[in-house]
């Protein structure tokens, strides 16, 4: 049932056209000539789409042949603006081909890009043939290009191109952008981009010693060791003690080695062995207080990801330390299950000013102003983002004594505005690959179009995709609505009668299935996760044969949770049996429909005494599964408003959880 990263079926079956090949038959000499052969009947010529799937699947296997056989049968020129960017992309990303692979001179190529660039009407296939060409201008380093086409870029969406920037601007003795700065300082990989352009930066004086060391914790932070490698060179450390640190930090004695060397190896222990580390970090005397403070954010976050315990101590004694706020994030949740809010309040404001405006934390430190007598200042934070529709919105507002209300239904959308919808070419390419089974295309097309648009285009862009019943760009599109909304786009209730008799036969809220669904697949009936999980309710096939057999279902096929009253009626069983299964919680019933039953009933048997639902739901270990479960039950509470007219409780909804001693489940 787990729900990741969605993959779509089509909707419908494409032929395939399978071309023999006839080889030549050579005749040796005195042998009899054969009779000649008839020539094989010509093949039928390929629809439009069949010729445009067959490009697409050419271009993901670097089949440059097989893609312009397929491409001489586009005849559709809104399908041809693909089939023209494909055939350039495959230009400028020759893989595993020397030079360009084409024997085009580097110039001809270049202005076969800036052509097409100058000259198409597609703005996101433009924008994406200028990402491409970026990639090759700094290839070679050509920084005056790159830099025009940069400043141009719409997405803006690689941290790779805001490295290579930089790289642009170190040209011209300029230091990186802030832009650049924030792509770099991100506790993940360096990349080779980010790589090559801090080791410009440390060859032109651009950066002190003191922040390559701050971007290696950051590079530790994520287990991102090729980074932590490739700093550590930049800071001269020993390239044995090093490599030690890193795959033997158990082994790694303080006073023999680097000061940075005895960190790394803490750092890199406190992802294997929190406990281990707050042992050795205990018994080294040496450690500068900056240095000892990190490493004790480490053991502390590190040991929250695994549901260990966290000494109060830990969390004190990370206060000081400068890190990210992905770590700061895991000692909030610690200090949380702890019910220790002063540690809350101390650690909420370490965050970056972007962490401090996130709903979650802004919501958190209004509770612990809360609990530390601070009213006012509470009241301040929990204003800040009442009126949002989120989770923490939701939560803010009751603590004000509000409940969250439906806005009022906007003007309805005129024909005129219906009208402009419907004459957007990004739309249209959208519904034609939404056709053709090619979901994410479709969408990035949709979405495209969405960047600019006001409300009142916003609403009639949803309007438009409802009509069309693609419910998914429907919720989506209302969703980003600012000022005026339509929440009956926002939470579509399709299928209303057959869902509410599924939801009545297993006694479940029908606003919490639909909360369910809307989260799950968007409403997309041939929804299909990487974990294979099918149709509204994404029921994997294993878990389908089981509710199958437990039904009584005589001869059940898979495709069957296709079918809206099958997966209707399998998923509300199961979500009714795992609601049982974790003591009629909707909280804990959430969490296992998504990451499984027994991992509810382990997280829960790490508690040391009863938490609030909110608090619980925070402290999720796995971050999927963390923000499934606040939207499902944050969406169940807008539909339980829509659909009764009455107000509705999140908190009342999330309930408390107890601790309970760990026992296996026997569900699927």
């Amino acid at each position: 049932m787990v729900f990741s990263t969605m993959m779509f079926r089509s909707r419908w079956l494409v032929p395939l056209m399978v071309a023999s090949i006839v080889g030549l038959v050579s005749v040796s000499a005195g042998a009899k000539p054969r009779r000649a052969q008839a020539p094989p009947a010509a093949a039928a010529p390929a629809s439009p789409e069949e010729a445009f799937l067959k490009a697409r699947e050419a271009l993901l296997q670097n089949a440059p042949d097989r893609f312009e056989l397929a491409a001489a049968q586009m005849t559709d020129p809104q399908l041809k603006e693909y089939i023209d960017y494909w055939r350039l992309r495959m230009r400028l990303n020759p893989r595993g081909i020397a030079g360009n692979g084409n024997g085009t001179p580097d110039s001809a190529l270049d202005t076969d890009a800036q052509t097409f660039i100058s000259s198409h009407s597609n703005p996101l296939l433009v924008d994406l043939a200028r990402r491409d060409l970026m990639y090759r201008l700094a290839r070679r380093n050509d920084w005056p290009t790159f830099e025009i086409h940069h400043d141009a870029w719409v997405l803006r969406d690689e941290s790779a191109l805001h490295c290579y920037a930089g790289l642009a601007r170190l040209d011209r003795g300029m230091p990186p952008s802030d832009e650049t700065r924030e792509a770099l300082f991100q506790p993940r990989e360096l990349g080779d981009a980010c790589g090559t352009l801090i080791e410009a930066m440390a060859r032109t004086g651009k950066i002190k010693r003191a922040e390559i060391w701050q971007r290696l914790k950051l590079a530790l932070e994520a287990g991102a060791a090729n980074s932590v490698r490739r700093l550590g060179s930049l800071l001269d450390l020993p390239a044995a003690a090093l490599e030690a640190a890193l795959q033997r930090p158990a082994l790694i004695v303080a006073p023999s080695v680097e000061r940075e060397v005895a960190v790394i190896a803490l750092g890199m222990l406190a992802r294997q062995d929190p406990e281990a580390a707050a042992q050795r970090t205990d018994a080294i005397a040496a450690l500068p207080p900056a240095e000892r403070a990190w490493v004790w954010a480490q053991i502390g976050a590190h040991s929250m990801r695994k549901l260990a315990p966290v000494s109060a101590a830990w969390l004190r004694d990370a206060v000081p330390a400068q890190a990210s706020d992905e770590t700061w994030a895991w000692l909030v949740r610690a200090a949380l299950r702890a019910g220790d809010w002063r540690s809350v309040h101390a650690l909420t404001d370490k965050m970056s000013a972007e962490g401090r405006r996130d709903p979650t934390w802004v919501y958190w430190a209004g509770r612990a102003h809360q609990a530390l007598n601070l009213k006012a200042q509470s009241e301040v934070l929990f204003r800040r983002i009442a009126g949002q529709y989120h989770f923490y919105g939701q939560l803010a507002a009751e603590e004000l004594g509000e409940s969250m209300p439906i806005p009022a239904i906007a003007t309805a959308s005129s024909a005129d505005e219906l009208a402009e919808a419907a004459a957007n070419p990004g739309f249209a390419r959208a519904l034609r690959f939404y056709q053709m089974g090619l979901r994410m295309e479709g969408n990035r097309e949709w979405n495209f179009q969405l960047r600019t648009l006001s409300d009142r285009q916003l609403l009639a862009a949803a309007r438009f995709a409802c009509e069309r019943r693609v419910l998914d760009r429907c919720v989506n599109t209302a969703d980003r609505t600012r000022a005026e909304h339509d929440f009956n786009l926002r939470f579509v209730t399709p299928f209303r009668p057959q869902l509410e008799a599924a939801a009545a036969e297993r006694g479940l809220d029908p606003a919490w299935v639909y909360g369910l669904i809307r989260q799950e697949s968007r409403f997309i009936m041939d929804a299909r996760s990487s974990a294979s999980a099918q149709g509204l309710m994404q029921i994997i096939p294993p878990t389908a044969r089981w509710i199958a057999r437990r039904l009584g279902v005589a001869d059940f096929r898979l495709e069957q949770l296709n079918e809206i009253d099958t997966n209707l009626r399998f998923g509300t069983y199961y979500l009714r049996t795992v609601q049982d299964d974790l003591e009629s919680s909707p909280l804990l019933a959430s969490a296992g429909y998504n990451a499984g039953p027994g991992r509810p009933r382990q997280w829960r048997s790490k508690l040391t005494g009863a938490l609030e639902g909110a608090a619980f739901a925070e402290i999720i270990p796995f971050t999927e599964t963390r923000d499934y479960v606040k939207k499902v039950l944050s969406n169940a509470t807008f539909y339980g408003a829509l659909m009764t007219g009455q107000p509705q409780s999140l908190k009342q909804r999330l309930g408390r959880v107890a601790p309970a001693l760990m026992r296996p489940s026997d569900l699927p």
